[in-house]
């Protein structure tokens, strides 16, 4: 399980997400909720990260730094995206690996996109 202070907003996590078809998976996410929302209700709000990204990028997605030897920040080997409208919610538990962090202006991005389609 990782420790309470790797679970702050940004963070980049390792969990088994279902997709849209309700199909789980091991996939990296985002923590998008703060950390004394998830120790109120031992939850933690998700956004999916997928490294299946479209030439066009829909108006859902946010592009993340990443290298192929592993970006310093994020920690993604390839291209990915966070998608904004694939929301999930893990308790700290599911956690299976603690990754990087996103940087600053990509999180603002992730968190105004979704803060619009709710």
């Amino acid at each position: 399980m990782a420790s309470p202070e790797a679970l702050q907003i940004g963070r980049i996590v390792w969990a088994e997400v279902a997709d849209q078809n309700g199909i789980r998976k091991q996939r990296p996410a985002i923590i998008v909720s703060s950390t004394a929302d998830a120790d109120a209700t031992g939850t933690l709000k998700i956004v999916a990260i997928t490294s299946r990204v479209p030439v066009t990028l829909p108006d859902d997605h946010v592009l993340l730094p990443w290298h192929p030897q592993g970006h310093p920040r994020t920690g993604l080997n390839r291209r990915s995206a966070a998608v904004c409208s694939w929301l999930s919610k893990i308790t700290a538990s599911d956690i299976l690996d603690v990754s990087g962090m996103v940087p600053g202006p990509e999180l603002l991005t992730i968190l105004t996109k979704i803060d619009a389609n709710q």
